[in-house]
């Protein structure tokens, strides 16, 4: 994959993160109902937080990507985000929280993850 796709993937992920995010922080009990979680006030609220974080770390990773200066600093703490939440929702799974369909947010997370640390190991720039 050259640095160009990579850069244009990782754009569309960012924006899926920010679309998702939104999404999930007006719409908790949607998405929970999609991952199989329980629809509770709490678990509204708190899902309603993680969507706000997910906007505004698909927002920084946005920014990040687009800026003229490579940004190493975002582009890591935007990695370990993904990483982190593929972790969570795959904890949530095994601990019966959610349901196995939630492994796919985590493998996209994983896979997000991954791919934001290859563009780091190539210098976190699109050129």
């Amino acid at each position: 994959m050259s640095r160009e796709w990579l850069w244009r993937f990782l754009m569309l992920i960012a924006v899926a993160t920010i679309v998702s995010g939104a999404v999930q922080m007006f719409w908790p009990s949607l998405v929970l109902r999609f991952v199989g979680g329980a629809s509770t006030p709490a678990g509204n609220h708190f899902f309603g937080i993680v969507g706000m974080f997910m906007l505004l770390f698909g927002g920084a990773l946005l920014q990040a990507l687009r800026s003229p200066t490579a940004q190493p600093i975002i582009l890591l703490w935007a990695g370990l985000q993904k990483l982190g939440a593929s972790a969570a929702v795959g904890l949530g799974v095994w601990h019966a929280i959610f349901s196995p369909v939630a492994l796919l947010v985590a493998g996209f997370d994983l896979f997000s993850g991954v791919l934001i640390f290859w563009y780091l190991a190539q210098g976190g720039s699109r050129s």
